[in-house]
């Protein structure tokens, strides 16, 4: 994985009794911050932290109990954001799961901390075997409303008003569904025929299997053989952005054309008018090892990031690597690329160890074994 933007690395955890008053005082500065010109200021200027810290429920006593992670300084072990989900509280949706809060220190807004926390929710969600979630917003919280529909949820019809600090205050709620969705579908399947293995669906994107050809014409520098052969808009300096991939996979290819599902894809972004542009690349470093394990690596373009793009993808990748039976994962991240630490955190990766990648320096080493692997 390539670096990114330099930041103070976090951590997420399970919250306790022991957080609250540390969750409180975050979850003010939060309203503060983002209902301002929503929400009255009298109300928000007289926002108790500790009445609103003996109001949590951090210790669930049994299923069906709301569960709240934490994302933590990594530098001085502060709350910087926490997200709690559930069962979903609406009489319409049983069997639903929801998120029933998520908020970010207002401080480490656009840093990557919110997606992490949201791919964490989502996955706790899906583990936990629901099919849908909800949440609800202001309605007058463009900026949360723009996070939201961007990390693929999207307004269900359903509003609600409730008084705040006084004032009614509009509801909207926001729906998106688990499990299969978030698993690829490759192109749409007609009867009688095999998914194609080359494409992977996305909620918003296509990934897109980078054949030998196409490999060939981006070394080469023909930019715009390279687009006819994927059928996309590619970045300028994608060639250069991926010169030490090509040096390695091109060989790779030749040597074993069968290994092509398994390496670099293309993002493909799909336009409202139709036209499609490549935004990153994501694939595994080579086919499974003798142990069974893939090591996957991505990079997002600068302008698309921050908006839960390399999260989708990862859990798209992961879900088509388990679809061929594979269940053992691997990550190398530099220990300053704060956003993809979030990343793969999110998803349970454990750090193993720590390696020295002669071409991007020292790295941590994280594995991910899920059920079907045999790992611990």
């Amino acid at each position: 994985m390539r670096r990114g933007d330099r930041a103070t690395p976090w951590t997420l955890r399970r919250a306790t009794g022991d957080d609250a008053r540390a969750m409180a005082a975050m979850h003010v500065r939060a309203w503060r911050a983002a209902y301002r010109g929503i929400v009255p200021d009298a109300h928000l200027d007289g926002l108790d932290p500790e009445a609103r810290a003996a109001r949590y429920r951090l210790e669930p006593s049994g299923p069906g109990d709301p569960e709240t992670w934490l994302a933590v300084d990594g530098a001085g072990g502060d709350v910087i954001g926490f997200v709690t989900t559930g069962p979903c509280r609406d009489a319409d949706l049983p069997g639903a799961g929801e998120v029933w809060s998520i908020y970010v220190d207002p401080g480490r807004w656009r840093g990557g901390v919110g997606t992490a926390l949201m791919a964490d929710a989502v996955a706790r969600l899906e583990r936990a075997g629901f099919r849908e979630a909800v949440l609800w917003v202001l309605t007058d919280n463009a900026r949360a409303r723009r996070f939201y529909e961007t990390s693929g949820w999207h307004p269900d019809g359903a509003t609600k008003t409730v008084p705040i600090g006084g004032q009614p205050t509009g509801e909207t709620r926001y729906r998106r569904t688990l499990g299969g969705a978030a698993r690829p579908l490759s192109s749409p399947v007609m009867p009688g025929h095999a998914p194609d293995p080359l494409v992977i669906q996305t909620e918003r994107l296509s990934l897109v299997s980078m054949s030998l050809a196409f490999m060939r014409a981006l070394a080469a520098g023909d930019l715009a053989e390279a687009s006819r052969l994927m059928d996309a808009e590619l970045p300028d300096d994608m060639a250069e952005d991926l010169a030490d991939f090509l040096g390695y996979r091109i060989p790779d290819l030749e040597r074993d054309p069968s290994w092509q599902p398994w390496l670099g894809r293309s993002m493909v972004w799909t336009h409202e008018d139709g036209r499609r542009e490549v935004i990153g690349t994501i694939g595994f470093h080579a086919p499974p090892d003798d142990e069974g394990r893939v090591e996957i690596g991505y990079r997002v373009e600068p302008a698309w990031r921050r908006r839960g793009i390399a999260t989708e993808c990862v859990r798209a990748l992961l879900a088509w690597a388990e679809e061929q039976g594979v269940h053992r994962f691997r990550a190398s991240v530099a220990p300053d690329n704060a956003a993809s630490l979030a990343v793969i955190g999110a998803f349970g990766f454990r750090q193993v160890g720590e390696q020295m990648d002669e071409i991007d320096g020292l790295e941590l080493v994280f594995h991910l074994d899920r059920p079907g692997s045999g790992g611990a």
